[in-house]
């Protein structure tokens, strides 16, 4: 009879915990270009099963904050953005991860211009950032200790670009777009779209130390760059020429050599155009990019160490000048500026291909998608 009971009791439990509802909806960010105070950061969900996703709701009031990232190990997010009085700052905030709002934890003012690009260390005690109209990168040690406030951001130095490129309208001096870490190594990345480079940094005790740089092609413009899952290859998206360059590394572990430039534009596309984002798969078997003008995500298969055009896919698009795949790899949401929403598209991880979802959540001049994982 005991056994029995207790067989009864177990069978209960494991029922109980079966039929426990499983959360797959995700947190996620958004940043907009506003020029609007009373506007700002954007928060909403994302089902990660149903593709389904919820209407943004406002997180933060500041001007333009065109560039995120999480710490959802520490609970934080930070934006680069302005005061009202236009003043540049990094900001960050500490997040509810079950409401989705954020709380003001502390602000830093920014000395370069055009702060464009902000992302965490591989420890996450610096964070980096990159400003397009000094054309200089920065470090800013974090301080975890949450009771002090005013000292959560102090700068830790800031190094100059140099350098030019034959576009005289973009390229007349330096202009840092986006710096980010290599995550198989110590290595950290800027790519400089006016000097036709990418900066190659280590970060030391007193902030970001040069190793080296990689040349890119004359009048490319690299924008930005993502590195494949299984650490081979450094996709460059180069916005001036519309194309793609991947590098493999050299001896010192450091993507120098360059395997293949691919175009974003058609054959039949004659007008005026600039790519703008790059994202591998999470499981590596595809890469992504976007491009403005000729709007488009273009879809390429990676096979070893090349990458092959599979179709450009322009329905619901409208200069997206970011986007993001969800943490499931199932889903692709572009940020579509001058359409005021963020659309879904199913992604097929067999052949990469895209189908857009009907539902879009709408934001005004969405600029940046960060998934809070």
């Amino acid at each position: 009879m005991y056994r029995i009971s207790f067989l009864l009791i177990a069978l209960a439990v494991i029922c109980s915990c079966s039929t426990q509802p499983v959360n797959t909806k995700v947190l996620m960010y958004i940043g907009t270009t506003n020029n609007d105070s009373l506007k700002g950061i954007e928060y909403c969900f994302f089902d990660t099963v149903s593709g389904v996703i919820s209407q943004p709701q406002l997180a933060d009031s500041i001007l333009n904050p065109n560039f995120l990232e999480v710490d959802s190990e520490n609970g934080f997010l930070y934006a680069v953005g302005q005061r009202a009085d236009k003043t540049s700052v990094v900001r960050s905030y500490k997040v509810d991860q079950t409401s989705g709002q954020v709380a003001r934890h502390s602000e830093a003012v920014l000395n370069g211009k055009g702060p464009c690009y902000v992302a965490l260390s591989k420890t996450s005690n610096e964070l980096m950032l990159a400003f397009y109209g000094s054309g200089e990168v920065s470090a800013y040690k974090i301080n975890n200790d949450e009771l002090v406030y005013s000292e959560r951001l102090s700068q830790l130095n800031r190094i100059q670009h140099y350098g030019s490129g034959p576009y005289e309208n973009r390229q007349k001096g330096p202009h840092a777009h986006s710096i980010d870490v290599d995550p198989n190594s110590d290595f950290i990345y800027a790519a400089d779209l006016g000097a036709d480079k990418l900066m190659v940094y280590r970060m030391e005790a007193n902030g970001l130390a040069t190793v080296d740089s990689v040349i890119g092609k004359i009048g490319a413009g690299p924008r930005h760059f993502d590195f494949s899952p299984d650490g081979k290859m450094l996709a460059v998206l180069n916005e001036l020429n519309c194309s793609v360059t991947t590098f493999a590394k050299d001896s010192k572990g450091i993507y120098k050599r360059e395997l293949q430039t691919v175009t974003l534009l058609p054959d039949t596309f004659s007008g005026f155009a600039k790519a703008a984002d790059i994202h591998f798969s999470p499981d590596g078997k595809f890469l992504y990019a976007s491009n403005r003008g000729f709007d488009c995500i273009g879809i390429f298969k990676v096979n070893d160490m090349n990458i092959e055009f599979v179709e450009f896919v322009t329905e619901g698009i409208l200069w997206p000048r970011n986007f993001a795949i969800d943490p499931s790899g199932n889903y692709l949401l572009v940020a579509n500026r001058d359409l005021n929403h963020i659309s879904v598209y199913k992604r097929n991880q067999m052949t990469g291909k895209l189908t857009m979802l009907p539902d879009v959540a709408n934001v005004e001049r969405p600029i940046c998608i960060k998934f809070y994982k």
